[in-house]
């Protein structure tokens, strides 16, 4: 029942042609036997011509059905599936627009901004658009109704931050994406060191408006890695900022502000959790100069995290990411395994968390299980479309549709996740490997040559080093493809 009701206008359209065939054919019979026999034209004079005119006709009238039909999909964007997807109440937290005229305290309004979507997101009966697709919108002052079609929601919060001395100033509302209407504003004048009050007070409003009464303080603060220490707060909201660069000098700055945090506090678990995950992504982007010495630092702060907020969603997440990378040596096999159970801890207190999905994706297929990895990347997909790291995404997207033999999917796949960020090494050696299993040997190179340019340590020898570390079938698959039609003068490294 559930496909007839969603497929209701194509069985209309299908009723319509069966019906008009039908018609077509009882006029022509009426009309062939009231036609006297002399009268009856020539071509009339066989029931196949008139047949092959009742069909050209049908054909007609579906290509003008088509003509002046929109597709289903056009009519609903596709990221709007989401809501119906989840049957949840679903909000979108916009970046706030940090007013003043020195903006080296603009890092508070995204870091607002970033912990009411945290702390929603503990929220199970809510669905909340993750940070990376909601400040996709970030420095733009976007058309509410825009966001909602875009993103999928109805829900969308807005509002703004001002730095008066000690004292923070914030307006805050939330509006009903499908008529403007706003549903609540509320306006805070806060001593600076009320900060992660204020953030709670926020988002308990927002969950009240949507109809949540169960969603306190109390449920909300439960477990929180957070801290107390502003400048250490600061640092870290400092830290993903940089981080969301996606390149060497980022992420090297996002690790050297975590590090700093993290002597500020020693006890502020999200940040030993956030220095692990820099520390990994340093590894997995092959911008680690001392791999061996990257994977067992960035196991240690997650271990450390663990053990100080062993409940929380987020810290759960980013060392369940990083332990599916610690592939070195006789432990690896026991940390995939801790990696699935942390990913799945984390999933089962934030279903809809796209990051959580991603990577227990990637983990997959890491671990030789492309088609369950698949499957993740692509509900991650849905969840966070514009998330600006959506080329990692669509990158192991790519990796697994390869291994499935899918290569003109992987094709495609590998020339979205460029068009979003085109500097990543593997997401070049992807297209390669997809061309490659099409046959297309030149095209297969030349995205080999592209990928030289972007990491310059690009090579045969170092992709080899480099899958025997990350991957259980360390590479063979890609390896297979790739090996008999790799360049001669990318077969080492330069030196």
């Amino acid at each position: 029942m559930e496909w007839l009701a969603s497929n209701e206008s194509s069985l209309s359209a299908i009723a319509a042609i069966i019906a008009i065939i039908a018609g077509l054919a009882v006029v022509f019979r009426l009309i062939w036997v009231r036609m006297v026999a002399g009268t009856r034209p020539a071509f009339l004079s066989d029931w196949r011509n008139i047949g092959l005119i009742i069909l050209g006709l049908v054909a007609l009238l579906s290509v003008l059905l088509l003509a002046t039909n929109e597709p289903e999909t056009n009519q609903i964007p596709e990221a709007a599936q989401i809501t119906k997807f989840t049957g949840k109440p679903s909000v979108a937290v916009l970046p706030l627009n940090y007013i003043s005229d020195n903006d080296s305290h603009a890092f508070l309004a995204d870091g607002i901004a970033e912990d009411v979507i945290t702390i929603l997101s503990r929220n199970p009966r809510l669905l909340v658009i993750a940070r990376n697709s909601s400040f996709a919108y970030k420095g733009q002052s976007p058309d509410i109704r825009t966001v909602g079609e875009e993103l999928g929601v109805r829900y969308v919060v807005e509002g703004s931050v001002q730095k008066i001395g000690e004292r923070l100033r914030i307006t805050a509302q939330l509006i009903d994406s499908t008529n403007g209407q706003h549903l609540w504003a509320e306006k805070y004048d806060r001593p600076l060191a009320d900060i992660f009050a204020l953030q709670d007070d926020i988002a308990n409003a927002i969950a009240a408006s949507l109809g949540d009464s169960i969603f306190h303080d109390e449920i909300a603060r439960t477990n929180r890695a957070s801290t107390d220490n502003l400048d250490a707060w600061g640092l870290v909201m400092r830290a993903s900022r940089s981080y969301a660069g996606f390149d060497r000098n980022s992420v090297n700055q996002a690790i050297a502000l975590l590090r700093e945090a993290v002597a500020l506090d020693p006890d502020y678990a999200l940040a030993k959790a956030e220095l692990s995950r820099s520390l990994c992504y340093r590894v997995v982007n092959y911008f680690s100069e001392n791999l061996a010495a990257d994977i067992a630092e960035s196991y240690a702060m997650g271990e450390q995290a663990l053990e100080q907020a062993p409940e929380d969603a987020l810290v759960l997440y980013t060392a369940g990411y990083c332990y599916g990378y610690m592939g070195l040596g006789d432990e690896s096999k026991a940390r995939r395994r801790d990696s699935i159970r942390l990913l799945e801890k984390a999933l089962s207190k934030q279903p809809d968390f796209a990051s959580g999905l991603s990577s227990m994706g990637i983990l997959y297929i890491h671990n030789g299980q492309a088609e369950l990895g698949l499957e993740k990347l692509e509900k991650a997909i849905k969840l966070a479309p514009r998330a600006p790291d959506i080329y990692l995404t669509e990158t192991y997207r790519a990796f697994a549709l390869n291994e499935l033999g899918r290569y003109s999917e992987a094709e495609q796949a590998a020339q979205t996740a460029l068009r979003a960020h085109d500097s990543w090494m593997a997401t070049w050696v992807m297209l390669a490997c997809a061309r490659a299993g099409q046959r297309d040997i030149a095209g297969a190179q030349r995205a080999l040559y592209e990928a030289k340019k972007r990491e310059p340590w690009f090579s045969l020898e170092m992709y080899k080093h480099f899958s025997k570390t990350l991957y259980k079938n360390k590479g063979v698959n890609v390896l297979a493809i790739l090996e008999p039609i790799w360049p001669e003068d990318l077969l080492t490294a330069d030196e």
